[in-house]
């Protein structure tokens, strides 16, 4: 493991490198990084903590319903770091070119297995830590504990439910690709999987309303539904049981042995799941590479003709460079190609595309106006947030995914501006067509009077632009031309701007819809201004940083 070891020294170095470099280059951007991530805590904590002061209003069961809000909390945190980390570590384990420069070396294939296993676990890990930390703050205050013992439990239960999930993540990723190698029957498993998770939420819907228009009543009515996330044999499970145990009497011992029986469960479980870990690292992962790298693709005159009737398709756009039209036809190219990118987006917008047609099931409608349209703004700054991460996730990096190549763009006869509004132009135009019909749908199902939700709608639309010219523009002023992983392009320190520029826009975005009751036209221009101006000005100074850079 020596050279396992040596790896990991050559990660924390180039990490401290960075760092030192991001020192020296510019005090600003740190105090600046620092400020953000601090206001955006600050703005989590206050947001959650607001949250459970509600449940607790809500008698006689608000100590009940703070209690499921932490099992369904800690349930889709375990969820999401799952697939997350299923995801970066199929592009870490089979799309990286350090795996490639790795195997030419002699060093054993279970040493770069866990190299890459540990690198996705980071990546895919790191923000779900800062949005666990003002959500534990929170807990405890509503709780009464101490906040140095709930820090100390976030970190002693944590620790382990993220590396448990990275693990586990990660195993699914190597199985998935070794027994599903072609391209096709992945994408076949992939639907069939959104399938299932699609008629599971379909069965959701509260079991009795006792008092119409009452919040409570309607919240209690789903108290049975939610009890899959105390299923026993879930590590959220463990997580929060172990820490409701801690919490809820600190001085009893039975209380303190029951806690860690819970922690011991959690470590135990991760423990047992490096074995399998090992193995696969060992045994099954150089087979599934090399078995990886036969892409299989069945049929590429089909794929070469849907190609062609595109790239005629985009011909016929007027008003359009014919370098622009070339970035437009390869980025589009390159993210049909993958599907652990759409994928991702299938899964969250479908889940929100569900949750919504689900709005009449769920009895929603019949809250009174106030409640009514207090849930209208929380999907819909809902649906922004998830728009948020699938800009983050794939705008961000498109101009750091140009890679070695982009020293071309710079000596080309051509503007450095147009790749970066081609991408820009891109991003907008699917931003709004995912999320404006998810807007519109979920103001008609709940009833919403149709000048607010066309008010809220056509507000979408700016934020699209908003959100897609932050990403391109900081993709710009911060790229990593170095990385071919998106998830470690988006670890360095644009991505952490743009996370805390996304939330505080959007933190932003839902005061405004909340204050702004009755829709008008000045309201409407203002919002729609100011959004314009957080889109633009990024993109103006991602393209000066391009034309002073040296590539």
């Amino acid at each position: 493991m020596k050279t396992f070891y040596s790896l990991l020294e050559l990660k924390a170095a180039m990490i401290r490198n960075a760092f030192r470099k991001l020192l020296t280059r510019s005090k600003f951007e740190l105090i600046t990084l620092i400020f953000f991530f601090l206001v955006t805590g600050i703005g989590l904590f206050i947001f959650f903590h607001q949250g459970f002061r509600f449940f607790k209003g809500q008698e006689p069961f608000g100590s009940i319903l703070i209690d499921q809000t932490f099992y369904l909390f800690n349930f889709v945190l375990f969820t999401m770091l799952f697939v997350s980390s299923a995801i970066s570590s199929y592009a870490s384990l089979f799309r990286s070119n350090e795996v490639v420069f790795l195997l030419a070396r002699p060093i054993p294939w279970n040493q770069v297995y866990f190299l890459k296993v540990t690198e996705a676990v980071w990546f895919s890990s790191w923000a779900f830590l800062f949005l666990a930390v003002p959500f534990m703050s929170a807990y405890g205050l509503s709780k009464e504990v101490p906040w140095l013992v709930i820090l100390l439990l976030t970190f002693l239960f944590y620790l382990p439910f993220v590396l448990l999930a990275g693990v586990l993540g990660t195993i699914a990723s190597v199985l998935t690709v070794w027994l599903l190698p072609n391209r096709q029957s992945r994408h076949i498993a992939l639907l069939i999987a959104v399938a299932i998770a699609i008629l599971f939420l379909f069965k959701t819907g509260p079991e009795a309303i006792q008092e119409q228009g009452s919040v409570a009543s309607i919240l209690s009515g789903y108290l049975p539904q939610v009890t899959f996330s105390k299923y026993p044999l879930l590590p959220s499970a463990w997580t929060t049981q172990g820490i409701l145990a801690l919490t809820s009497d600190p001085g009893s011992l039975w209380r303190w042995s029951d806690g860690t029986f819970y922690l011991l469960v959690l470590l135990s479980n991760l423990f047992f799941f490096m074995i399998p870990s090992y193995s696969i690292g060992c045994l099954l992962f150089p087979k599934t590479y090399l078995r990886a790298q036969d892409h299989g693709e069945s049929d590429p005159k089909k794929r070469a003709r849907i190609h062609r009737h595109l790239e005629s398709w985009l011909d016929r756009i007027p008003f359009t460079s014919r370098s622009a039209m070339a970035f437009l036809e390869k980025d589009i190219k390159t993210f049909s190609r993958e599907a652990s990118e759409w994928s991702q987006l299938i899964i969250f917008f479908g889940l929100l595309l569900v949750y919504f047609l689900n709005l009449k099931n769920l009895e929603f409608h019949i809250l009174k106006d106030f409640w009514k349209n207090l849930v209208f703004i929380l999907n819909t700054v809902g649906t922004y947030v998830v728009l948020s991460s699938f800009s983050m996730r794939f705008v961000f990096p498109m101009l750091s995914l140009e890679g070695s190549r982009a020293w071309i763009i710079g000596v080309a006869p051509i503007r450095l501006s147009s790749p970066v509004f081609e991408k820009f132009f891109l991003g907008t135009f699917v931003s709004a067509l995912l999320t404006l019909p998810l807007v519109y749908l979920s103001g008609w199902l709940l009833e919403i009077p149709m000048e607010r939700v066309f008010f809220t709608t056509g507000l979408g639309f700016f934020v699209c632009i908003a959100l897609t010219g932050l990403s391109v523009g900081l993709g710009a002023i911060f790229p990593n031309f170095k990385s071919t992983n998106p998830s470690e392009i988006i670890s360095g320190f644009g991505g952490a701007m743009v996370l805390t520029t996304h939330l505080g826009y959007l933190t932003a975005i839902g005061l405004a819809l909340f204050l702004f009751k009755d829709p008008s036209g000045p309201a409407f221009l203002s919002l729609a201004l100011a959004s314009l101006a957080v889109g633009i000005f990024p993109l103006q100074l991602g393209i000066r940083a391009l034309k002073k850079m040296e590539f």
